[in-house]
């Protein structure tokens, strides 16, 4: 799959898919409101980050019969967008390559396609990461392979952040996200910024590699509502605890609720060790748990 063949709509396939005439997707465009490249012929093409940009910006809604009408072929999917093994599939073929631009259009395609964001993370970002992980640690891939992996990915996820509307005048409140300390892996982190973003929520990203105890200063500095704690390992935890306890102890006098998410906070006895408001699984474990702890607040 070449990467400079994916990523770009025709006006055609805008029209279509916003149930426009090919005649006003070409005015936007000599307006300057949508900016389209130029094929050597002099064709416009309009790049996926361009088109989510204004689909945002205009509020513009694509319909399912709008969407099969289209069927996006010239999108970086082989098969349906929406099916989400062929998502998976493709994103971690372009990861373990390094193309971040075919990554991306993945993503993007997806999205343009209305699959939901954390179906995106959960079943794209997190099943391609969890792959990888699993060949590093069968010897499969290096180091090397595992680094230029997840850099791709991390690159395809802010390219995606970088595009897409993010729940604005929703205004549910601030979070803090993080890793834990000696976590070096700050993807999970971004993607917890990224779907809380869509949801309305104004979030501090702290990024990887976060102790305890800077989590407990930054919360009494900001105070925030939430705070989504990151770790793909528990080799850093068990030195840990002590840290935590003061740290959680500072967190529920401050109404601070804490999310704790990862490979590292499976084990049930890591998560004795680390009580939390809620241990995530998945992105959309973290999703249902504030939509409750929301109704909860409504109700009461």
């Amino acid at each position: 799959m070449r990467e400079d063949n994916i990523n770009f709509l025709t006006t055609r396939q805008l029209a279509r898919m916003w149930q426009v005439s090919e005649a006003t997707v070409k005015r936007w465009a000599d307006a300057g409101r949508l900016h389209p490249a130029r094929t050597l012929g002099g064709h416009r093409r309009f790049a996926l980050s361009e088109v989510l940009r204004f689909q945002n910006e205009q509020g513009l809604d694509v319909t399912r019969q709008a969407r099969k009408a289209m069927r996006i072929s010239a999108l970086p999917v082989e098969r349906e967008i929406l099916d989400e093994e062929a998502v998976a599939g493709q994103f971690f073929d372009a990861i373990v390559r390094g193309q971040e631009a075919t990554a991306a259009g993945v993503l993007l395609a997806s999205y343009v396609d209305q699959l939901p964001l954390v179906k995106i993370l959960d079943v794209a970002v997190t099943k391609a990461m969890r792959r990888i992980g699993n060949l590093w640690h069968c010897g499969e891939v290096t180091v090397a392979d595992e680094h230029l992996s997840t850099q791709t990915a991390t690159r395809a996820v802010e390219t995606l952040r970088e595009c897409i509307h993010t729940g604005q005048g929703e205004h549910k409140g601030l979070a803090l996200v993080c890793a834990v300390e000696e976590e070096l892996h700050a993807l999970a982190v971004l993607c917890v910024q990224l779907l809380l973003e869509e949801k309305g929520w104004r979030v501090l990203n702290l990024g990887a590699n976060t102790p305890f105890y800077a989590m407990t200063d930054a919360i009494e500095k900001h105070r925030p509502e939430l705070i989504c704690i990151s770790s793909t390992a528990n080799l850093a935890l068990s030195h840990n605890a002590r840290e935590y306890d003061q740290f959680r102890a500072a967190a529920d006098g401050l109404g601070v609720r804490i999310v704790l998410g990862g490979e590292g906070f499976l084990d049930e006895a890591i998560r004795r060790r680390f009580p939390a408001d809620f241990h995530a699984g998945s992105f959309t474990g973290l999703l249902e748990f504030l939509k409750n702890t929301d109704e909860g607040k409504k109700e009461t």
